[in-house]
């Protein structure tokens, strides 16, 4: 990604010291070809992105001060205006290709995603939607966004349009004769600021990473730190011998990042400081190395060229990469397969950047401000208007499959028990849900009531969300708590709820089961600390909250032969529980596959026997009977398998409703369809 400030060229007369240095072009040519790299052949992270953090911050600094000096202030929509003129074009052409691309290489299952990322993406808003999403930076590129890449382009423009503003506030109040206050108080907010985000990174990265490495606050450092060098050392420079050490040290070391440090795991906390501190040491160098200095590499005319059309090489490989991925049907690309990326990915950066970067902002910048942001806006508008239709399209569809619950056209799991539909569909009627709202179709209580509790401060902060069903006067009170598989089992007991007055609660945290270790997450992975933390709080909940029965998972599945496992952990929580007195229903694990399920759908059409499990993968029947030798006193562990499977395989669609929404979660309208099977024995098992 091309820093995003000041793209004037050597022969404009207004340029700054900063635009005349042409190692600062060599060093963004350095960090996109790191992204790139990276990305391409080993899926990591390189550090390059936090090279563009850094200088962003040393120019916005140049830009701004090279504004005040010669008017005396700053003029925030001039800046703003600037800012957009150049980043929208691009980004406009990039996301419209990616969305044409995508609309024929991704399956339907992906639309929704689509539309949301589109959406966040021409807003500059991605990095708090992959927040939300909670996205692992080190999965499967060819599961990611192809518009992820605008995350940290979103953190820049957020910075950028705000920073006029902070700044043409802090010109008038230093204006006069506190004028000479204004650049020492100018370095204290920066650093007060650089200082505190660097803080928070620390906490952040520890205590959730993956929310950490999108959100705005710790990343807000790296530009301070870039800001800090040039408010303070701009013009200080090392002495010809230091200079070439430590710029060719930079250089090497920087390269050297993404190889050594797990950057998708640990950044942005402190690790992150090793690429910012390597960018910030070459801008201190500058041309100080003399003839051996590394400014001749960063200035050559190849690294210059790359520098120029960093940002829309940064803006075209990703969707390029990723899209090549989903359509060869690949987890990494081959060699040849990386090589045709990268080649694409620059040729597309070099038809934007002399088709639409360049002449966009030089037709744009010589208008007046609202007449060139309402050409940017009418640049967007489309984008926005088929992000915003399809969503609402998407929505009306999720609306029509709660309408048909109660359809007898859509029998779901009783179909199990019935010779004349089977498992499969009904000829002519269309399965529900419709396999482009499928990934939304969660299991749900409806009318309950969720509120977020903090939990106390210690080492590792937590937060627990509780959702009840039903008033306390109610005459039972249940407890579902667990992981994303124990919130299969909402809907049918919601159900159930009503029909017997039952209260229910849910404690839902996903990857964290009842268990007393976590099967999820391994130590030292992003959410280990906190599911642990979770789970040691857990038991102690449940019975503060003094129910009449406790619901969790009871196995674990996975996939091949014997995989179903009873852990140790579930064991000892389940202990716990039963020397409280309190008694326990565990319901057997649903089936896991191998592949995503809709996307097997999707490419398979009505083939749908090739998207099933055998059942012999999923499960260990032998299991039960063991497990009843160890169970506390009060746990009972009961047999879902036939709900979701047949005696020979798991299939993907039952009665008209397709089963899973991925790769093993089930959706709430097939689970809404299992309360008529599970009733009579689960009433049976609470001996109610």
């Amino acid at each position: 990604m091309s820093v995003l400030i000041d793209h004037t060229t050597t022969s404009d007369p207004r340029r700054t010291r900063a635009a005349r240095r042409p190692e600062i072009e060599g060093l963004r040519a350095v960090a996109v070809a790191l992204v790139v790299g990276y990305h391409v052949t080993t899926g990591q992270v390189s550090g390059g992105v936090d090279v563009f953090l850094a200088l962003s911050g040393f120019l916005l600094v140049h830009s701004l001060r090279r504004q005040v000096e010669r008017s005396g202030g700053v003029r925030p929509l001039t800046s703003i205006t600037r800012t957009l003129s150049r980043l929208v074009p691009p980004a406009v052409l990039v996301l419209a290709g990616t969305v044409a691309v995508s609309s024929l290489v991704l399956p339907e299952t992906r639309w929704r995603e689509l539309a949301g990322h589109l959406l966040a993406s021409a807003t500059f808003t991605e990095n708090h939607h992959l927040v939300a999403e909670a996205v692992d930076y080190a999965a499967s590129n060819a599961i990611a966004s192809p518009m992820q890449q605008f995350w940290s382009l979103s953190i820049q423009v957020q910075v950028l349009l705000a920073a006029p503003v902070v700044v043409a506030a802090g010109a008038l109040l230093f204006r006069g004769r506190r004028r000479r206050f204004a650049r020492p108080a100018a370095v204290l907010a920066v650093a007060a600021v650089t200082v505190a985000s660097f803080a928070w990174s620390v906490v952040a990265t520890r205590a959730d990473q993956q929310v950490a490495y999108f959100s705005t606050s710790p990343r807000l450092w790296e530009l301070g730190a870039g800001a800090l060098v040039a408010l303070v050392l701009g013009r200080v420079r090392p002495g010809r011998r230091t200079g070439v050490l430590l710029g060719w040290g930079a250089v090497v070391a920087l390269v050297a990042c993404g190889a050594v440090l797990d950057g998708a795991h640990t950044f942005p906390g402190w690790q992150a400081a090793w690429p910012v501190t390597c960018a910030l040491i070459l801008l201190l160098v500058a041309d100080s190395g003399g003839r051996r200095g590394v400014h001749h590499l960063l200035g050559s005319r190849p690294l210059r060229w790359l520098g120029a059309r960093s940002y829309a090489l940064y803006l075209w490989h990703w969707p390029v990469l990723v899209l090549y991925l989903v359509h060869t049907g690949r987890d990494a690309p081959s060699i040849k397969g990386a090589a045709a990326v990268v080649l694409l990915s620059l040729a597309l950066a070099e038809a934007t950047y002399r088709l639409v970067e360049q002449p966009a902002a030089e037709r744009l910048r010589p208008r007046p401000p609202v007449h060139a942001l309402g050409l940017v806006a009418a640049g967007m508008a489309p984008l926005l208007a088929l992000g915003t239709v399809t969503t609402v399209w998407l929505d009306r569809e999720a609306a029509r499959v709660a309408a048909a619950t109660d359809d007898p056209r859509y029998p779901g799991a009783v179909a199990l028990t019935s010779p004349v539909v089977a498992t499969g569909g009904i000829p002519g009627v269309e399965p529900m849900p419709s396999l482009s709202v499928i990934r939304d179709d969660h299991p749900f209580m409806p009318g309950a009531e969720c509120t977020v509790e903090d939990d106390p401060p210690d080492a590792v902060p937590t937060q627990t969300e509780i959702c009840v069903l039903g008033s306390d006067d109610r005459e039972r009170r249940i407890v579902v708590v667990g992981d994303s598989h124990a919130a299969h089992w909402l809907s049918p007991l919601a159900d159930l709820a009503e029909r017997y007055s039952w209260e229910l609660v849910s404690l839902i945290r996903a990857g964290c089961s009842l268990s007393t270790q976590s099967e999820f997450f391994e130590e030292g992975t992003p959410g280990h600390e906190g599911c642990v933390a979770w789970q040691s709080r857990l038991v102690e909940r449940i019975v503060a909250r003094e129910p009449d029965l406790v619901v969790t998972v009871g196995t674990r599945t996975a996939y091949g032969t014997d995989a179903e496992i009873l852990p140790p952990g579930f064991l000892e929580a389940w202990q716990q529980l039963s020397d409280a007195g309190l008694p326990v229903i565990a319901m057997r694990d649903s089936p896991r596959h191998l592949h995503d399920v809709p996307d097997c759908v999707a490419e398979w059409g009505g083939a749908t026997d090739r998207c099933g499990t055998p059942r012999s993968w999923v499960y260990s029947d032998g299991l039960l009977e063991t497990a009843e030798a160890v169970l506390p006193p009060g746990v009972s562990l009961m047999d879902t398998s036939s709900l979701f499977c047949t005696d020979d395989l798991c299939p993907a669609l039952v009665g008209n409703i397709w089963v899973y929404r991925d790769d093993g979660h089930v959706t709430g309208t097939y689970m809404r369809t299992v309360r008529p099977l599970m009733e009579d024995e689960f009433v049976a098992r609470a001996g109610w």
